[in-house]
């Protein structure tokens, strides 16, 4: 016998118990407006620095098994973006449909960008609205991959004065299923996930085609149709059993999740904003230095550290990278201590944060590097106190050009930092990196 759902507060009374002040008028309806609707005049009077601007996220075209359509999570996505239309007033900017699922790769007709690209098309949608006046950005996000590129994205925006945050779906979710959920586990086209498409949009759902597919799970999640494959073994694309799904699991798990995306708006509504990263100042010309190393892959683990900690940690490359991108030498300063260092494979050392800022602005004036491009991806993180840790990682550095302009040819390695707590920032104390040979 399936137990049955616990009384639940709906989301919709708790996002319409709020009145809304938008800038220094007086309080509007609780309603929020679609960008696309709108003409630039009407966008211009809306996009203030009181804004909330929502940023609905859902693939739109992903395996969920033989039962769900490719695009289930946009779908979701558009009924969540509705729901919190009808209740809040915020700017709602056109669905985002393509992010980071490598996890279902395997499956025809899934489709996925990559980690750098997920992060950096999001970061570039935000800092285009922005400057029209919006400083607090929410993404209505409808994956779980997802995250490990809005993390670093919130990283970098947080540099530029700008409040990102993000639905935890999975936390949201598994919250709402506690005294719900029957199956033994699974978080993909699984017992959850059919029970709210078939209260969404019913029609969409084939519940004869539902089968139940749950092997341990491989960290992040990854599915593979092949037994031998590297990941977990899903021959139907499903992780879990969609077959204990019904309609009215799937609407107590909808109206908490609609009720979570509504607190997370209305904290963000009265956080306080990240204080922009100011530029370091300028220190006298030194002795050009040779073109710096890339960072290179790690490890990670959080003992002492918090799980913030460890994201903090993680998005200092894509901080670099971004960085770089820019041809900030202030911006890749700033992440060093002032007696933080790096040396180099050739035994050359640069020490203190002012120093390495003004070495890359020298090294960006450069034709060799002025379109260049460093990606630095860290992977592990080893805490060693609370305020001290490694990590571990791996970098690029791509689009060179030799002294008569030619294309050079890329270079990688791997790349190792220490940091140290400083405030609320980390910041480098030492950075060590390795080019891989050609």
């Amino acid at each position: 016998m399936r137990r049955s759902i616990p009384a639940l507060v709906l989301g919709s009374a708790v996002l319409t118990a709020a009145a809304v002040v938008v800038g220094n008028q007086s309080p509007v309806s609780a309603r929020g407006q679609r960008l696309a609707d709108l003409a630039w005049p009407e966008a211009e009077r809306l996009l203030t620095p009181d804004a909330v601007v929502v940023i609905p996220l859902g693939a739109g075209s992903t395996e969920h098994g033989p039962h769900l359509k490719l695009g289930n999570d946009s779908k979701l996505a558009e009924y969540l973006t509705g729901r919190i239309l009808e209740s809040t007033a915020v700017i709602v900017a056109p669905t985002v449909a393509y992010h980071y699922y490598p996890g279902f790769l395997e499956y025809p007709g899934s489709t996925s960008l990559t980690l750098e690209t997920a992060r950096e098309s999001v970061v570039d949608v935000v800092r285009t609205l922005a400057r029209y006046g919006p400083r607090r950005f929410y993404v209505l996000n409808t994956g779980v991959s997802t995250g490990r590129a809005l993390d670093p994205a919130a990283a970098a925006l947080a540099a530029d004065g700008i409040l990102l945050r993000y639905t935890a779906l999975g936390d949201r979710l598994d919250r709402a299923a506690r005294g719900i959920r029957e199956q033994a586990g699974g978080t993909h086209a699984d017992e959850i996930e059919t029970s709210m498409m078939l209260f969404i949009d019913p029609s969409s759902v084939d519940m004869s085609r539902a089968i139940k597919d749950y092997a341990p799970s491989s960290t992040p999640l990854k599915l593979t149709r092949t037994s031998t494959g590297e990941g977990t073994y899903s021959p139907s694309g499903i992780w879990g059993d969609p077959t204990l799904a019904t309609r009215e699991k799937g609407r107590a798990f909808v109206e908490a999740l609609v009720a979570g995306i509504g607190e997370d708006i209305q904290s963000l509504r009265t956080a306080a904003l990240p204080a922009r990263a100011a530029p370091s100042p300028v220190a006298a010309p030194a002795r050009r230095p040779e073109p710096p190393s890339p960072p290179d892959p790690a490890p990670q683990r959080a003992d002492p550290c918090t799980p913030q900690s460890v994201r903090a940690i993680l998005a200092i490359g894509s901080a670099y990278a971004t960085a770089w991108a820019n041809k900030s030498a202030e911006g890749l300063g700033e992440l060093w201590s002032d007696a933080g260092n790096i040396i180099h494979t050739d035994g050359s050392v640069e020490r203190g944060a002012k120093i390495i800022t003004q070495n890359r602005r020298l090294l960006f004036a450069t034709l060799e590097h002025r379109g260049s491009r460093h990606p630095v991806t860290f992977h592990l993180v080893r805490c060693l106190t609370e305020d001290i840790a490694i990590a571990d990682g791996k970098w690029e550095l791509r689009g060179l050009r030799d002294a008569n302009g030619a294309p050079a040819p890329p270079m990688q390695g791997q790349v190792t930092i220490v940091v140290k707590r400083s405030g609320e920032n980390w910041k480098i104390e030492a950075y060590r990196y390795t080019v891989a040979a050609k």
